[in-house]
């Protein structure tokens, strides 16, 4: 009886690891057959590819600041020097904090440029900009319910960029036990399941990664909620047809979940050995 149960065991282990494999093997070949952009690199490399030959278009015409901080998420992963586009970022920072909406420095409408512009830094070791007035300036545009919003004055909270907040919070220095943090959480926590999209599923497990916060069970399958046979993800459940934009950001959160690290940290550290190599050979 024993030995029996025991094979039970040994089998149903072993499938569910080859269900686990096949959750985000399917997700990277569903990938692979798309025109990629920045944010399919990045998650193809979360997933382990080596994505340093895939075609990335340069931004150097666009004005807006977000363009820039998204080529960076991409030619980073693609172990690319990304130091002038980080420059200009920071460039971009204004008196009170925050990082412009426009490269010419203007712009103080877009929460997401903020946001971004401290994760691309992050991600480049790039942060000689004024940190103390980047974390005021964000505390000061989070929402009394804890979330953030899409434009600054907006009191309608937005689960994707909570969660992208929480993670800039997390390179600023906060942690779980961070009273803003704490507030973001809890926002996320009480309207995921009424404003449930796979981005705002993704980008919460995202942030709990970032902050080293665990995973439940229950969060990841919610997520796979979203997958089709495919591997394909779809942007809400009573959808049919799976997307490219919520596809990639499955694949970066189920990464996240296997990996246990955020791939946030794992490309600062990737672009902090090559900086410091380049620093070696100087000398």
């Amino acid at each position: 009886m024993r030995k029996i149960t025991a094979l039970t065991l040994a089998i149903f282990m072993i499938f569910t690891s080859f269900s686990f494999a096949l959750d985000y093997n399917a997700t990277a070949k569903y990938l692979e057959k798309k025109e990629l952009d920045e944010w399919g690199i990045l998650a193809l490399y979360s997933f382990g590819e080596d994505v340093k030959n895939k075609t990335l278009n340069k931004v150097d015409d666009s004005q807006v600041t977000t363009d820039y901080e998204a080529y960076m998420m991409g030619a980073i992963a693609k172990r690319e020097d990304v130091s002038s586009y980080a420059e200009k970022i920071i460039k971009t920072q204004r008196e009170n904090g925050k990082f412009a909406d426009y490269m010419d420095g203007t712009g103080e409408d877009l929460i997401n440029a903020h946001i971004w512009g401290i994760i691309s830094l992050y991600v480049a070791n790039k942060e000689n900009y004024d940190k103390e007035k980047a974390l005021t300036w964000l505390k000061e545009n989070q929402n009394k319910d804890g979330g953030f919003g899409v434009f600054t004055g907006m009191a309608y909270s937005d689960i994707d960029l909570t969660g992208m907040g929480v993670i800039a919070y997390s390179i600023l220095g906060l942690n779980k036990d961070s009273e803003e943090v704490k507030k973001a959480i809890g926002f996320i926590e009480k309207n995921i399941d009424k404003k449930e999209t796979c981005e705002g599923v993704a980008y919460y497990i995202l942030a709990r990664t970032k902050l080293g916060m665990d995973i439940d069970k229950n969060l990841y399958s919610k997520l796979l909620k979203y997958q089709l046979k495919d591997g394909s993800f779809k942007h809400l459940k009573r959808s049919s047809r799976g997307n490219y934009m919520a596809s990639w950001h499955g694949l970066l959160a189920m990464m996240d979940y296997k990996n246990k690290s955020s791939v946030f940290t794992r490309l600062h550290e990737l672009n902090k050995v090559k900086v410091e190599k380049k620093q070696v050979v100087k000398k």
